[in-house]
């Protein structure tokens, strides 16, 4: 481990400054929306108010919820939806800032993953503007399936949060921490059961790291618990108290960096570093 460690920290020195930059330029405003109201359940209704360049629908849906641009690919990487139908490409409506959000995120993985995993060829998702209350009602939500690479695929709709194999663990909290740098909320298995089976991104919620917030709580003990190989292993339960701090504060040496979680900063640069270093781990066995 001591050897991919030093790889990564090698490999994270381009992004310091990148980091300072955005935190610079004030992209941690956030709207006053609790964490339990960004996102509904999915449901047979939501799953069928999807809406694409072939929805009848859309027009007075979009009209609601403001300029929204309809998109089959983000960064040239194809959208695709296989709820209740065989997988197939489809378009989506999104808010324009979300859209790039989202791009952005694409990019940190990219540029992250070993290039073992090969290209990502599609992504796979439940959802982006649905006719719901919360985020997706504004077009500032997404609903993560899988992200399919040519030689590896990273899917939560197999739970892969909770599979057998440690290396589906790794990628996908790797994954998910990423997504944490560039947004939130983001809600994953371990937040409630309706997310068990899909990552939910928004950015309605605030990006520093908040103790109020049980989803960052819990995504931050799962990947010390996954990728940091804390032990004995935390419990997965929202509460950051004595035990998540000092494993957290663990974690963070190995990642290299001083301070403390609650440096804006230092919080992106700990949740990019385990994303390198949760993906290159999973190649390890």
């Amino acid at each position: 481990m001591d050897e991919v460690i030093d790889e990564v920290l090698s490999a994270e020195q381009a992004d310091a400054d990148s980091v300072e930059d955005e935190v610079a330029a004030g992209d941690d405003q956030a709207d006053e929306i609790a964490e339990t109201e960004a996102c509904g359940p999915l449901n047979d209704v939501a799953l069928g108010e999807q809406v694409g360049e072939d929805s009848g629908a859309a027009g007075n849906l979009v009209a609601a919820a403001g300029s929204l641009v309809t998109v089959a690919q983000l960064d040239a990487v194809p959208l695709f939806f296989a709820r209740g139908v065989p997988a197939r490409p489809q378009s989506f409506s999104i808010e324009p800032g979300f859209r790039d959000v989202l791009v952005q995120t694409i990019r940190s993985v990219r540029a992250r993953t070993p290039a073992s995993f090969g290209d990502l060829v599609r992504i796979t998702t439940a959802g982006a503007f649905v006719d719901k209350p919360g985020m997706h009602g504004l077009g500032r939500a997404f609903d993560h399936d899988a992200w399919t690479f040519e030689h590896v695929d990273i899917r939560p709709i197999r739970h892969d949060h909770v599979a057998a194999s440690r290396a589906q663990r790794q990628r996908y909290w790797a994954l998910a921490a990423i997504m944490r740098s560039h947004s939130a909320f983001v809600l994953h298995g371990h937040f409630n059961a309706d997310h068990e089976d899909h990552i939910h991104q928004d950015n309605g919620g605030s990006r520093p790291f908040t103790t109020s917030s049980p989803a960052t709580v819990k995504l931050v003990q799962a990947v010390c618990n996954h990728i940091y190989s804390e032990s004995p292993a935390l419990d997965i339960d929202g509460g950051f108290g004595e035990l998540s701090a000092g494993a957290v504060r663990r974690a963070m040496i190995k990642a290299g960096l001083a301070g403390d979680v609650f440096d804006p900063a230092q919080w992106r640069r700990f949740l990019r570093r385990s994303g390198r270093l949760g993906f290159r781990l999973s190649m390890h066995g």
